[in-house]
């Protein structure tokens, strides 16, 4: 008997190494949409989509509370935030768009991806989900876009989260725009794997665990999207837009974290937006690069709270919006 059992075991276990073996080397996409399942339920979160004026829009979402509205960075998605999201969900009703442009958002060639254009699109998409007043927050690009919301709009913005956002003109030079300007092959637009392997540590000051099958697919759509992503880097490079001077007079209470060792954005632009805006907090993250919420994202998430907590009580409540799709499969 318990030789048969341990034959049993061992087919067992020998079948689960050739479906991993499987999974990790022939089928890499269907290992990511696996990976991708798993920690969207970890964190509480169902993927949905909506047709938003032109653009049929994918966005994660889950938990309940208040909206939180997370606007990811440049050749980013929605998944960005999904290892923050976990420590979210118990407080917050999260909701996670793929812009415009990105992810499996359409993503048409040739349109307007600069900060405002892009905020009137998420504008458009809280009223389509009837989300009502929302607490926002945005990484890098989704920074700038989310600022952009928060100054267009600010009697529908609850608080602006800003995590090392674009468009601080002021800010000293970072090693980004140096390397840019020193006519060296800009990082943020790989056209090879290894490039696109060079970028996570650029980005990263401690690179978290990818796997490897995860890192092949994303390489594989950031060089599919290299035209699209180059035309939308010349568009939001060459935008107006300034923070510290759109959001000089705002009235929304503002959250800025940001990584010390940023090297795409430099740090410098916390203390120029926290001196800029009337009612905000800065939080600078030690050993951390450009995006906290993936490096640290408890200690991100925790930040957020806190600084909740010390905002003064409100009496509005936001409304209890329905998803407009069924779930996605």
């Amino acid at each position: 008997m318990l030789s048969a059992i341990g034959k049993g075991l061992a087919i067992l276990v020998g079948l689960i190494i050739c479906a991993g073996i499987y999974l990790y080397v022939l089928s890499p996409q269907t290992a990511v949409e696996l990976a991708q399942a798993l920690e969207r339920g970890r964190a509480g979160l169902t993927e949905h989509q909506v047709q938003v004026g032109e653009f049929n829009i994918h966005y994660l979402s889950g938990g309940e509370g208040e909206t939180l509205l997370l606007l990811h960075g440049f050749g980013a998605d929605k998944d960005n935030w999904t290892r923050i999201a976990a420590d979210l969900t118990p407080q917050y009703r999260v909701i996670a768009p793929d812009l415009p442009g990105f992810g499996v958002s359409d993503h048409p060639q040739g349109v307007d991806y600069r900060a405002a254009t892009q905020a009137q699109r998420v504008h458009d998409f809280v009223q389509k989900l009837d989300l009502g007043k929302v607490h926002i927050a945005g990484n890098s690009m989704g920074g700038a876009i989310a600022g952009a919301y928060a100054a267009a709009y600010p009697d529908e913005t609850r608080s602006l989260w800003l995590l090392a956002p674009a468009a601080v003109v002021s800010a000293p030079v970072s090693e980004l725009r140096a390397r840019i300007g020193a006519g060296k092959k800009n990082p943020l637009l790989p056209s090879t794997h290894e490039e696109y392997y060079a970028l996570l540590g650029f980005v990263f000051e401690e690179e978290p665990f990818i796997p490897a099958p995860l890192k092949f697919v994303l390489a594989e759509r950031a060089i599919e999207r290299n035209p699209l992503l180059t035309d939308i880097f010349f568009q939001i490079s060459s935008d107006d837009l300034a923070l510290e001077q759109a959001l000089a007079s705002s009235p929304v209470p503002t959250l800025i974290l940001w990584g010390k060792q940023d090297r795409l954005l430099h740090v410098g632009g916390a203390a120029i937006l926290n001196n800029a805006i009337p009612s905000s907090k800065m939080v600078i993250m030690d050993e951390t690069g450009h995006a906290p919420m993936i490096e640290r994202p408890h200690q991100s998430a925790e930040a957020f709270k806190a600084f909740q907590q010390n905002l003064p009580a409100r009496v509005d409540k936001a409304p209890v919006a329905q998803e407009a799709e069924e779930t996605q499969p």
